[in-house]
């Protein structure tokens, strides 16, 4: 029960209370059905008995006053559907006898004499109404005075007394009701009582439930607050919102003990911390306060310094500085390693970074400073600095280098190249097998060399020249590689599958030589005889487009996976795939100028695909 939270309680209370209510209810609706269906029995058995009964007596007068006109006065017109009314009357005198027989059940209300006493008065009436339309008005009038009077009376009297009975069993209910009306009154009254004891008892109940613990509590937080730290919160282990209460009040207590604590740990960094640490008034500026790395870095005692303002003491290398600094913590609120410069006692300068922070210290504005002294920093940043200034410079130096070399070395390799070839057609057929194999190798290999002193310049290119960015659409530098290739293409019989590639700010030169790398390299590395098939796709992930090319090639085991990037890397001679192995290193050099990664995914002979990005 202490688990389950109090507006639970209240809750399930208010559900009971409702319950009784609708119980109330439910008994109230019963008790009145039962008086309604009294009501009802009363006007639809005894009263509607009684009803019929005398609806059938004035149809049977209604027909004995037609029947005694027309045999009293046989000349008199007469009109010409009156046995049709005598018919309707006999009709609804049935109708109500059934009526009186279904409600009454005869048992009680003794009308089998009427019902006895109709059939022969019926066939009476019709012998007597044939007779009249026949004109036999001698014999109708003796048969009337002879039996009918007697029936008819025998009728009326039959029906006078089952009225009788209808009229005593009618005032039989009507004494029912009353009863039922006051054992409903009873019954009412009753189960309101039962729920205002049942609520009652329920609040009292609800109201102990949170008023006994809240005293507790209350005792608990005047031992708190007196600083007994001995004091034990109560009801800490419930579930409700009382054990809220009290597992916030310990709480409150161990912050109040952390909070103590807090103070000693922080007077204890304070006073041990090497940096420049200090607490003063933010208005007047005066030192409340300051630790031992004031004393050895700025060389001034702490009695020195409490009580004084900095500019007395001329611990800042000008006063421009701490108008600086003041004018920065005025606008940001707070500062973090704000560059500075401070003077010691002895005169020297020095740069430092300076972090403030205010705050409220016997209802004063205080601040606190913190100040490191980064002179040996600076140095080290100095000597950085320089060190990746010539860096760079080196690295322009062997770039040029390189741009230089491959430019200059074309021309020898020109030269082999083109005297190879001479040489193959002036005097090839005169040379020996052994000597056109040497000069087979030679041609080769100054290609090759040509090839790769192109691939080295091309490298060099992506740095060395580049051009400003425009926007670019890649779908027409695709449509422009596929042109250029479309010999390649058609020699793999390749199937390029694309979805439509974005347009963004790029080198177009460079990007068309990024994507024919990658396009090449999915149509030379397939499987021989096998048809080439590639896929380009683009999505668009934040702030870069992800572009993917996947090819059905030979793929790429997980062992290279690493420096298959790497310069004039090659997994296959030049002899199986033609090359030079700068592509991939190209592409990267590419995408990374243009401030996007680019990886390969791929396996062993299950094709490759090659992912990069590019800033949209």
């Amino acid at each position: 029960m202490r688990s389950i939270r109090l507006k639970h309680r209240i809750a399930l209370g208010f559900v009971v209370l409702q319950l009784l209510l609708a119980g109330l209810g439910a008994a109230s609706v019963v008790f009145l059905d039962r008086a309604a269906m009294g009501t009802a029995e009363l006007h639809s058995h005894a009263y509607a008995v009684s009803r019929a009964l005398g609806e059938t007596r004035n149809r049977i007068l209604e027909i004995k006053s037609i029947l005694s006109h027309h045999i009293a006065f046989p000349g008199h017109p007469m009109r010409a559907d009156w046995p049709a009314d005598i018919r309707r009357h006999q009709w609804i005198i049935e109708q109500n006898l059934i009526i009186a027989a279904d409600k009454g059940g005869g048992r009680e209300l003794s009308i089998d004499a009427v019902r006895a006493a109709w059939p022969p008065l019926r066939s009476f009436v019709d012998a007597t109404v044939a007779d009249i339309q026949v004109g036999s008005i001698e014999d109708s009038h003796h048969r009337f005075h002879d039996s009918g009077q007697w029936l008819f009376d025998q009728a009326v009297e039959s029906i006078a007394d089952a009225m009788i009975a209808a009229n005593a069993q009618a005032s039989e209910s009507v004494g029912h009701s009353e009863a039922l009306r006051r054992e409903l009154r009873q019954t009412v009254v009753a189960l309101v009582m039962a729920a205002l004891v049942m609520g009652t008892l329920l609040s009292a109940a609800l109201t102990m439930a949170i008023t006994k613990p809240l005293a507790r509590l209350r005792a608990a937080m005047v031992h708190v607050n007196e600083g007994d730290p001995d004091t034990v919160i109560p009801d800490t282990e419930r579930g409700d919102e009382i054990g809220d209460i009290a597992r916030g009040l310990e709480q409150l207590k161990q912050d109040a003990w952390e909070k103590r604590r807090t103070q000693v740990q922080f007077a204890t960094i304070f006073n041990a911390s090497p940096d420049i640490v200090t607490i003063s008034e933010r208005d007047t500026g005066r030192f409340l306060d300051v630790n031992g790395g004031f004393e050895t870095y700025l060389g001034y005692k702490r009695e020195e310094a409490i009580g004084r303002i900095s500019l007395e003491l001329g611990i800042w290398a000008t006063p421009e500085h701490r108008a600086a600094l003041v004018s920065a913590l005025m606008r940001e609120g707070r500062l973090s390693n704000f560059p500075s410069q401070a003077r010691r006692k002895s005169g020297e300068i020095f740069d430092a970074l300076v972090s403030v922070e205010q705050f409220r210290l016997d209802d004063k504005d205080c601040m606190i400073f913190v100040a490191r002294d980064i002179t040996q920093f600076k140095r080290q940043e100095e000597l950085l600095r320089r060190s990746l200034a010539e860096l760079e410079r080196s690295n322009r130096e062997l770039e040029r280098f390189a741009h230089v070399a491959a430019h200059d070395l074309q021309e020898p390799c020109r030269t082999l190249c083109s005297f190879a070839q001479l040489l193959e057609r002036s005097d090839g057929p005169k040379l020996s097998d052994q000597g056109r194999e040497y000069l087979a190798f030679l041609s080769n290999g100054a290609i090759r060399m040509r090839q790769q002193i192109q691939g080295l310049l091309d490298y060099s290119r992506v740095a060395t020249s580049p051009a400003p960015f425009v926007a670019v659409d890649l779908d027409q530098i695709v449509e422009w590689v596929m042109r250029e290739r479309h010999a390649s293409i058609s020699e793999h019989q390749a199937a390029i599958h694309r979805t439509p590639l974005p347009t963004i700010k790029g080198d177009p030169v460079q990007l068309r030589q990024l994507l024919g790398n990658l396009i090449g390299n999915g149509l030379k590395f397939q499987p021989p005889g096998q048809r080439a098939e590639l896929s380009i796709t683009a999505e668009r992930h934040g702030e870069m487009w992800l572009i993917a090319i996947a090819d059905n090639g030979i793929g790429i085991d997980d062992a290279f996976k690493d420096d298959i990037f790497d310069l004039f890397r090659r997994l296959h001679g030049p002899e199986q795939y033609p090359g030079n192995g700068l592509g991939l290193t190209i592409a990267k050099r590419i995408v990374e100028r243009h401030g996007g990664k680019i990886w390969i995914e791929s396996r062993l002979g299950h094709g490759t695909t090659v992912r990069f990005t590019l800033p949209a």
